[in-house]
């Protein structure tokens, strides 16, 4: 087990029971093997002896036995279903996760929560337990053995390395072959994914036999490599078995040799013999349970290195953008299909100004504004914040301080007041009426006041205006207070007293400390701004 493996496992508290309860399980069936043994050689000489006390010897050996015939199943039992809690908890540790996760393909995080959580099964609720009984049981069995015959135990401390290095060597290629396993189930995932979502696009072209039989192939690797994990696990099963059995010939060669000379007594000799085979076995049990738990142990690594990334994504995430002063963007050339390539040279806006970007229809103002947003990344364009790069990465953090009107703005369902109650839950009216006032919209237009349907269908459907809509989105913006406010088209659907009156209000609240940057194919407005830029050209106002 790989120290990464151990602090990955005691994040979650089914993990850290699990391994405690491991380690008393390991130190008691130790205690009962060695018990068991030693009994079982005094039962044999009694009877060889005719001893008088061997009816005693044989209930107390078979008490011993009782006990280790229900310790084993019930202890299987409770490490099954403990696996199945760590599981659940890694699982929705992960699920909980999924915004940081926006990266990685969909494909691989299904892979990894369903058929590779399900190979923590073996990993955890048996080779996990069997671990650190093969770290305590070799102890307390040589350490039994060395007060029987000293010699004994040193053959089994020269002899017991034997399987962890065998195990290691051939554990070093079942490694690599659960590794590129795990690739082709990752490839394979992928390609199934992108072939359902072009399903329709094969379907019309008459793809679907081809791919169907891409993916058959990709399956029959996948089969492949599965089938290669397997082939060494029987190799190293074998080797196993052979270094353990000479280990306990050499023993039981050098027992015998000294019996005959009378240097050890016969239920000395007859209690090694016993001990020696449980030496090896848990090493060797545990080595075989290696091969069978190595797809858990690469699981662990997946979701090591899914939450590493997620770690690195979230520190970048953590970038404060609260006290931005500068937005800018490099020259951005951008290819419309029917139209000639249009250009937004680069350009800086500092906090305090009201920026206009100007152009006709079609020709990529929207684009630039979800990319502004962090709503969209386009190839070529790239924004920044006081020397920041804005990365998908950072979205989060981005968009928080970031207040955005649509050309077409879409409100919550419901009232005017839950639109406002969705930004901050302890608005008032008041406040919310000032806000309304201060984009020329007055509540007694409205048939309920602040309890007017403006948003999703109510009974009947919402009879607000597209701009009474446009009036509240804007309202509702300033009320959130963005540092960086983008509106794309905030004059359409205005009236001329309401557009002049919005336009105040943006400049006014730029003045105040933020940046607004508003995109429009209306030149009229633009007198009211401080800078303005058109796709193609520089105006200087």
């Amino acid at each position: 087990m790989k120290s990464a493996d151990l602090r990955l496992l005691l994040q979650w508290s089914s993990s850290r029971r699990l391994i405690l309860v491991a380690i008393s399980a390991a130190i008691t069936w130790s205690a009962l093997i060695v018990v068991s043994a030693l009994m079982l050689a005094k039962v044999i000489v009694a009877v060889i002896e005719l001893d008088s006390e061997t009816p005693k010897l044989i209930m107390q050996l078979a008490a011993i036995w009782l006990l280790r015939i229900s310790f084993n199943p019930l202890y299987e039992y409770w490490c099954s279903r403990t696996a199945t809690e760590i599981k659940s908890q890694v699982r929705n540790s992960v699920t909980e996760e999924l915004p940081n996760y926006q990266s990685t393909s969909p494909a691989y995080l299904s892979a990894l929560l369903v058929k590779g959580l399900n190979h923590l099964d073996i990993y955890l609720g048996r080779f996990l337990p069997q671990l650190f009984i093969s770290a305590a049981t070799p102890l307390v069995i040589i350490a039994t053995i060395f007060f029987l015959d000293p010699l004994s135990a040193l053959i089994c401390v020269l002899t017991l390395p034997l399987i962890p290095v065998f195990g290691a060597l051939i554990g070093k290629y079942t490694a690599d072959s659960v590794q590129q396993k795990w690739q082709s189930l990752g490839t394979l995932s992928k390609y199934f994914e992108d072939s359902l979502r072009g399903f329709i696009t094969l379907k019309i072209f008459g793809r679907t036999k081809s791919q169907s039989d891409r993916i058959a192939a990709m399956g029959d690797k996948y089969t492949a490599e599965t089938m290669k994990v397997l082939r060494i696990s029987f190799l190293s099963a074998l080797a196993l078995e052979l270094a353990a059995t000479i280990s306990v010939a050499v023993i039981a060669v050098s027992i015998g040799l000294r019996l005959v000379d009378d240097h050890v007594t016969f239920l000395a000799s007859l209690s090694i013999l016993i001990l020696a085979p449980e030496v090896y076995f848990p090493l060797r049990n545990a080595a075989s349970l290696f091969h069978a738990s190595a797809d858990g142990s690469q699981t662990l690594a997946e979701i090591r290195e899914l939450q590493a990334g997620a770690s690195a994504r979230m520190a970048q995430s953590d970038k404060n953008f609260a006290a931005i002063s500068r937005l800018s963007w490099q020259d951005w050339a951008i290819e419309i299909p029917g139209r000639t390539q249009s250009y937004l040279p680069a350009n800086t806006v500092n906090s305090g100004e009201l920026f206009f970007i100007v152009g006709e229809s079609g020709i990529g103002k929207s684009t630039f504004a979800l990319n502004l947003i962090g709503a969209k990344f386009e190839a070529g364009l790239t924004v920044g914040s006081d020397q920041i790069l804005i990365t998908p990465d950072l979205c989060k953090s981005w968009q928080g301080v970031i207040g955005w009107v649509p050309q077409s703005p879409q409100l919550a369902p419901g009232s005017i007041r839950r639109q406002f109650k969705l930004v901050s839950s302890e608005i008032s009216d008041l406040q919310i009426t000032e806000y309304l006032k201060s984009v020329h919209l007055d509540l007694a237009d409205l048939p309920d006041g602040l309890d007017s349907i403006i948003g999703g269908l109510a009974e009947g459907g919402s009879s607000a205006s597209g701009g009474q809509i446009r009036k509240v989105a804007l309202a509702r913006a300033f009320a959130s207070k963005p540092r960086v406010l983008v509106c794309d088209e905030p004059t359409a659907d205005l009236d001329g007293q309401s557009g002049d009156i919005v336009m105040a209000q943006l400049r006014s609240y730029a003045h105040s400390g933020a940046i607004v940057i508003c995109i429009t194919h209306d030149l009229s407005v633009i007198g009211a701004t401080d800078r303005t830029a058109s796709f193609g050209a520089v105006i200087a106002k």
